[in-house]
């Protein structure tokens, strides 16, 4: 829940100082969750209905977790806020894709059956919807037009020509 308070814009600029930090204890605690993740997929026994397919996106999508973490702290620590905010986004992606799997495989299972090959592809499609969503978000965001600034008024008396 702290991560989804990270992008609400008014909050984050209300609380700058509660968002660096939370946001340094969830890079750490989102590289725990990818060690953790990554440990899983490679000592413990794949659960059923999944396959090597799963299994290689799986370890290619971790990494690639963590990849944006580092990337979007790193931005941040440049001052490179839109850079910053896009990569964790992409972040934040990833991490729900187990939430998005919930529909996914279901789905999945409902149309076309059930076998390690639908099962995986189901997983997959939820990364690839929240990656999508993602993506869309990031430059819908960095696309907008910057307002113009309204003109001072000059006080000075106008000339007569």
């Amino acid at each position: 829940m702290v991560g989804a308070f990270q992008f609400a814009r008014r909050f984050r600029r209300q609380h700058r100082v509660w968002h660096r930090r939370a946001g340094r204890i969830l890079v750490v605690a989102g590289l725990f969750v990818v060690a953790s993740a990554l440990w899983m997929t490679v000592f413990y026994e794949p659960e059923p209905g999944t396959g090597n397919l799963l299994y290689g996106f799986r370890l290619v999508l971790t990494t690639g977790t963590a990849t944006c973490l580092i990337l979007g702290f790193t931005a941040a620590r440049r001052r490179d806020f839109t850079s910053h905010r896009a990569w964790m986004i992409r972040a934040y992606a990833l991490a729900l894709g187990a939430g998005t799997q919930a529909f996914t495989v279901g789905i999945g299972a409902g149309i076309f059956g059930t076998s390690d090959l639908v099962g995986d592809l189901s997983r997959i499609t939820a990364w690839v919807i929240n990656l999508t969503v993602a993506e869309l978000i990031i430059r819908r965001t960095t696309r907008r037009p910057a307002l113009p600034r309204p003109q001072a008024r000059s006080t000075a008396p106008a000339s007569i020509a």
